[in-house]
């Protein structure tokens, strides 16, 4: 009967192309994209450097409106002096110009050419530039309002060279990491959690990706390899969870626990599959990364002791979710977890890019989340690394896994219904 429940899931995840779809061929393009777009074009073979440029066209001066803001809004916000600091810190243009398009890494390619408004139709017109930035009046003053006052978030607008197709990519890359960052320290300034230490990190687009005690250098393709690999299996979870709920939505386990089927078997039916299904992959996302950038998996025997000790982890999650869903008598674990929490790990995990550019302590959490401890056992292993230097990750990610499914069998209902 176990293994009747095993191949039952089987059965239930190969009827879900769209599920498949998200586990599969997005890691799959995303670690392409990703491995062209902040590899190659910077680390080709003739060691020649990509030109963008960019145009910024600003309606309105930046510094009048945040001036403006906080004299129509002291009215209802107390404007302490932390309060101010933060704004000042979190000014949308000035982040979008000096700290992304005008860093240390990115301005070895991007020029920026600042325009007056009355320019923007020769500037789309003429075709000399790869992209224009046009930010409206009043946005800043829109934005500090939407995040303070609550009120509707403003947009600028992004006009492309459609005729430079790579070129293109870049900057949607450049531009899409910016909301995603800058919407993080956004929600820490409004909370006043956005300390001197903590800085929006720049933007790492070079072809090659160091560790702190690197050996060599770690290409672009092999850090989203992993990166994106250890991410998306965090979806995995949250999938098979949500199939086991609908099983008693739909009482199937109520059946299942009418044919004599122990509850213990169930769950540990639900583990014993994700965790297959995490290897499988797993496996594929690492075929074809060797196949197309070849990834060196030098130690085989200790990637795969780091991938099976990871998918353990996973399917404790799984596990953990399903009882919460049905203690609860809904989906909402499932859904929290796969719709906010992935996002979390991921962030922490390094899934994105390096944390420890945000912050040396949100770095150490993040090797006690199973995705970032497995992403630096992986790199690790990348820099010949040995089991010594990854023990501490097998015993962390083993301790996760007990602790997990522990919880999981505790907290699972021992007979059908919510309890």
């Amino acid at each position: 009967m176990f293994f009747s429940l095993i191949k039952k899931q089987f059965k239930v995840f190969l009827r879900n192309p769209s599920e498949l779809l998200l586990l599969l061929v997005m890691p799959i393009g995303l670690i392409i994209i990703l491995s062209f777009a902040l590899g190659s074009l910077w680390g080709g073979s003739n060691g020649e450097t990509m030109e963008i440029e960019i145009a910024v066209i600003q309606h309105e001066d930046e510094l009048k409106q945040f001036q403006n803001f906080i004299v129509e809004a002291k009215q209802t916000i107390p404007m302490t002096e932390p309060l101010l600091e933060s704004m000042k810190s979190m000014l949308p243009v000035s982040i979008l110009l000096d700290q992304v398009l005008n860093n240390g890494e990115t301005q070895e390619f991007v020029k920026v050419t600042k325009l007056e408004k009355s320019d923007l139709e020769d500037a789309r017109n003429g075709g000399n530039y790869n992209a224009i930035i046009e930010i409206p009046e009043g946005f800043t003053n829109d934005y500090l309002t939407s995040v303070f006052l609550n009120k509707n978030a403003p947009t600028f607008q992004v006009y492309l060279n459609e005729s430079e197709q790579m070129t293109s990519v870049v900057i949607q890359n450049i531009l899409d990491y910016y909301q995603y960052q800058y919407s993080l320290f956004t929600e820490l300034a409004k909370n006043q959690l956005l300390t001197e230490e903590m800085t929006i990190p720049t933007l790492d687009i070079t072809s090659n990706i160091k560790t702190v005690a690197s050996k060599d250098p770690i290409t672009s393709s092999t850090y989203y390899t992993f990166s994106m690999s250890v991410m998306f299996i965090l979806f995995l979870a949250g999938t098979i969870a949500s199939h086991a709920y609908l099983e008693k939505d739909s009482h199937i386990f109520d059946r299942i626990i009418l044919a004599q089927v122990n509850p213990v078997t169930y769950l540990a039916s639900i583990v014993v599959s994700t965790v297959i299904l995490t290897l499988l992959q797993i496996g594929i996302l690492f075929l074809v990364s060797y196949l197309i950038f070849k990834v060196p998996f030098t130690n085989l025997h200790l990637y795969l002791l780091i991938t099976f000790m990871l998918s353990l982890v996973i399917g404790g999650v799984s596990a953990l979710l399903s009882s919460l869903n049905y203690r609860t008598n809904s989906a909402e674990a499932s859904n929290i977890f796969s719709n906010a929490f992935v996002a979390i790990l991921a962030l922490l995990g390094g899934s994105f890019f390096n944390i420890s550019g945000i912050s040396p302590v949100l770095a150490e959490i993040g090797l006690w989340v199973p995705n970032g401890a497995a992403l630096e056992g992986y790199l690790k292993l990348v820099q010949d690394g040995s089991f010594s230097s990854i023990q501490s990750i097998i015993t962390n990610l083993g301790i996760q896994a007990f602790i997990l499914i522990l919880v999981a069998f505790l907290l699972f209902p021992k007979r059908g219904g919510i309890a």
